[in-house]
């Protein structure tokens, strides 16, 4: 599982000094969709509390799982999971606060 890990780190570091930014997003979307599809497969428990704990909307991971869609139920599923972390991104540098002065040891 480490190396998953690793591997998706990788590609965040090469999403950093990328020049081709199609490719990078397709490869990054495409980690997170093996991982998805390696969770469902092996553990659904693991992978709804993993769901739970990222904050992604439940409605639009049961739709992704009752549609038609001839796209992979994987890639949808890594599509919401990492719009929900761009989302969690922006909303943490829009509301970031200031060090509070003498708090800088804790």
């Amino acid at each position: 599982m480490n190396e998953q890990f690793d591997e998706i780190k990788t590609i965040i570091d090469n999403k950093l000094t990328a020049t081709d930014q199609i490719d990078i997003d397709n490869e990054f979307l495409n980690a997170v969709a093996d991982r998805v599809a390696e969770l469902m497969e092996s553990n659904m428990e693991l992978f709804f509390n993993h769901l739970y704990r990222m904050d992604i909307d439940e409605r639009k991971v049961h739709y992704v799982l009752n549609s038609d869609s001839e796209e992979s139920v994987y890639i949808l599923i890594a599509k919401i999971i990492i719009d929900r972390q761009k989302k969690r991104l922006e909303t943490k540098r829009k509301y970031k606060q200031d060090k509070i002065d003498g708090w800088d040891e804790f």
